[in-house]
């Protein structure tokens, strides 16, 4: 995967605080993403956020109050959110940032085959 900026990886204290405060499993995908890069951008489009830039965007677009049962990790500077379930099990949902309904998202599982669809335009 093309990493256009990588991060230095998150500390175990700030991934546990974060994590605790998004209410994460201990095997959430997003977890072991901030262990190897406290955020970064891929492809130049899409953007895993850190975990200290996390919690706004997760206020910011209401996702406890719209997606309960997801967690906002980034975007594709295009206007579409990226979230994950809260599951251990990572399915990555693309949906648009005033889309009311995760049904409407693609669905995608692993992050490689999401980056592959929005650099491709899909």
């Amino acid at each position: 995967m093309h990493y256009s900026e990588k991060n230095p990886p998150a500390s175990a204290a700030q991934i546990d605080t974060t994590a605790g405060h998004l209410a994460l499993p201990t095997d959430a995908w997003i977890r072991t993403f901030w262990a190897f890069s406290d955020g970064a951008m891929l492809a130049d489009l899409v953007k895993i956020h850190a975990t200290h830039e996390i919690l706004e965007r997760q206020q910011t677009y209401e996702i406890a109050e719209y997606f309960p049962d997801h967690v906002l990790v980034g975007d594709d500077s295009g206007g579409r959110l990226i979230l994950l379930e809260r599951t251990t099990s990572p399915r990555f949902y693309l949906l648009d940032a005033g889309c009311p309904s995760i049904d409407d998202a693609e669905v995608y599982s692993s992050l490689e085959e999401l980056v592959a669809a929005v650099v491709a335009g899909d």
